[in-house]
């Protein structure tokens, strides 16, 4: 893996004679999308799960792979970080079938990988993250690198907030080997408003897209939240974790509560603030799962609608605030990944809510196995506890209903597809040639003469209008109208629940 222009990566496999396909050890659309942007410079294919040619003899394959912003499932494989470019060898390794594989990273400058810098080329291994520069880095500059387009106040920020959480983890959970991190965080682009992506590994990768040079409280909570995210993935052991069967929820829900628990005792969240972010993960759980069992929901969907992050953070949150027995909730999952580390296999369940004493478990086995369809469980679980009580759906969860209605819209409307992009006012809805009615490209600005969202007259006014006329209006930009056939009235939730969040914090944080 080579950089040697601003805007591209030439990644070369150099194949020994009879050798003509080698497997990709990433696969999954994730890495065909990757792949599919690269340009073959002598001839090779390489397609979303394999590298193949034609030669009989010796040859050395080569791609130029142009620097991308886009998100991909998975670490990037080509992202512009200021002067920089991240690249991650996992999107390019192969397997052993032609013999023994060795990886090196280049560049005509510095190259920064296993938290230390190399002069224009470092050896590596197949699951390894580098920063790769066209020109030498000074050891003043330090290893993070930050992209200067940051502000002083953001770049400050993110220092802060990624030592305090390194900190705070460090000190309640003791048995985790912490190293730290490179941090490299850079300004990007996509559609849509201020948001955030990052990867965490030995290169933590901060990704802030379309942000304000001024940003409000609640662009900088984002920050924060990615910050404080992506560094408590380093207090876990994720492939330790890949055998168990909610693995992602157990890593990216547990990397949720401790940057939610941080955040909360740190004071970069209030108690208000947690438990609205605690609710609106809930809403959201129960309602992407329906009238279905978790185990009952495919793992695509799961990923495709972030569920390991959006119920994992309340399956964390309430099983540990019920837990029984002695011992505080990190030292819970201190103790969960150091049995890892020893060897040993826990029952994710048990060693979360009982600790070192025999229990049942009452709210992950019941969540996470059980055949009740989660907004089923999780009612069982809440009404009968005094951590949460039911409440109408808040505006927050209203309009999260409403992008639910409509993206089932669209989805009937382009046979099961969709590619949508939620604003604070709008939805992007992009044209796709499966769809009958949203061919090309629009932006919503209203429902039935409603605003999309940020108020709650427009979800009931296009229930309505699909059980009357089978068709809902909905109101674009610039003034038209376009009638989107609908079939089937949604079905809103009448109730939702409430945090106490007095209770929960004295039962984690007191």
């Amino acid at each position: 893996m080579q950089r040697t222009e601003p805007d591209a990566l030439v990644v070369g496999f150099s194949l020994p004679a009879g050798c003509t396909r080698v497997a990709f050890l990433k696969d999954g659309p994730g890495a065909g999308t990757i792949r599919s942007r690269w340009q073959p410079l002598n001839g090779g294919i390489a397609g979303s799960d394999a590298l193949t040619h034609t030669a009989s003899t010796p040859v050395e394959l080569r791609f130029r792979v142009p620097v991308t912003s886009d998100k991909v499932t998975g670490y990037p494989g080509s992202f512009p970080v200021g002067e920089a470019v991240y690249a991650h060898m996992s999107n390019y390794a192969v397997g052993a079938q032609c013999g023994p594989v060795r990886y090196r990273f280049a560049s005509t400058g510095a190259v920064e990988t296993a938290r230390a810098s190399f002069d224009r080329r470092a050896p590596t291994d197949d699951d390894a993250p580098a920063l790769l520069f066209l020109k030498p880095r000074s050891a003043a500059q330090g290893l993070d690198y930050l992209d200067p387009a940051l502000s002083p106040e953001a770049a400050a920020q993110i220092r802060r907030v990624a030592d305090e959480t390194a900190a705070f983890l460090h000190q309640r959970m003791p048995h985790a080997i912490f190293k730290r991190p490179i941090i490299a965080a850079t300004l990007a682009s996509e559609p849509g408003g201020p948001n955030i992506g990052g990867s965490a590994g030995e290169i933590l990768l901060l990704s802030l897209f379309n942000w304000p040079a001024a940003p409000d409280p609640e662009v900088q909570r984002k920050m924060n939240k990615l910050v404080a995210h992506e560094m408590s993935h380093r207090f876990q052991m994720r492939d330790a974790v890949e055998g168990y069967r909610d693995a992602r929820l157990i890593h990216e829900g547990g990397a949720e509560f401790l940057r939610w628990a941080v955040s909360l005792e740190r004071g970069w969240l209030t108690p208000e603030q947690a438990g609205a972010e605690l609710d609106d993960a809930l809403a959201t759980c129960m309602l992407a799962t329906r009238e279905r069992s978790w185990r009952a929901v495919p793992a695509n969907e799961v990923a495709a609608n972030w569920l390991e992050y959006s119920c994992g953070l309340p399956a964390y949150v309430y099983a540990l605030a019920a837990r029984q027995g002695e011992g505080s909730p990190f030292g819970r999952i201190d103790a969960f990944y150091n049995q890892l580390r020893a060897g040993a296999a826990p029952d994710f369940a048990s060693a979360i809510e009982c600790g070192d004493k025999p229990c049942q478990p009452r709210v992950l086995t019941s969540l996470l196995s059980g055949t009740a369809p989660m907004p089923d469980a999780w009612a069982n679980i809440l009404d009968s506890g005094r951590l949460a009580m039911r409440r109408p759906p808040t505006q927050a969860q209203i309009d999260a209903m409403m992008l639910q209605a409509i993206t089932t819209l669209v989805k009937d409307d382009c046979n099961g597809d969709s590619s949508m992009t939620p604003t604070a006012r709008n939805i992007l809805i992009d044209g796709m040639k499966a769809c009958k009615t949203t061919r090309v490209d629009i932006d919503v600005e209203q429902i039935e003469g409603k605003p999309v969202f940020g108020n709650g007259d427009a979800l009931p006014a296009m229930v309505a209008a699909c059980g009357v006329r089978k068709k809902v209006m909905l109101g674009l930009k610039g003034g038209g109208v376009l009638a989107l056939p609908c079939s089937t009235p949604y079905r809103a939730s009448t109730h939702f629940y409430a945090a106490d969040m007095k209770k929960i914090i004295r039962k984690l944080l007191g």
